[in-house]
């Protein structure tokens, strides 16, 4: 139920408010094809356990992860990221989970 719930409500929540990361340009592309970043990703994430299996799941799993990056580039550690989220271990091990897939080599922060 976390994982679902962390995409419904966007991890980029918290760093949006930080960053005025929008999340809602990949949803609107629903059926586009990935670019090489964005398939790296989203593999990454599906090797370790996250079904992401249509489109739309994609789509707001990425939008967490660019907004990762984003906070990253904004000068915020891995661990301030985590530490901000609210919620139990499960959302805190997911959350460790797309920082790691976002900064995977050839993945969306690099």
């Amino acid at each position: 139920m976390g994982k679902k719930r962390r995409l419904a409500s966007g991890f980029g929540v918290m760093v949006a408010g930080v960053f005025l990361v929008g999340a809602a340009a990949g949803a609107a592309g629903a059926e586009r094809a990935l670019t090489a970043q964005e398939q790296v990703f989203v593999s990454y994430l599906q090797a370790h356990g996250e079904l992401l299996s249509d489109n739309d799941q994609q789509a707001a799993a990425i939008d967490v992860g660019k907004a990762d990056c984003s906070a990253l580039a904004g000068g915020l550690t891995k661990e301030h990221l985590v530490e901000q989220l609210p919620g139990g271990a499960s959302e805190k091990e997911e959350a460790v989970l797309f920082l790691d897939a976002a900064t995977a080599p050839g993945s969306l922060c690099g």
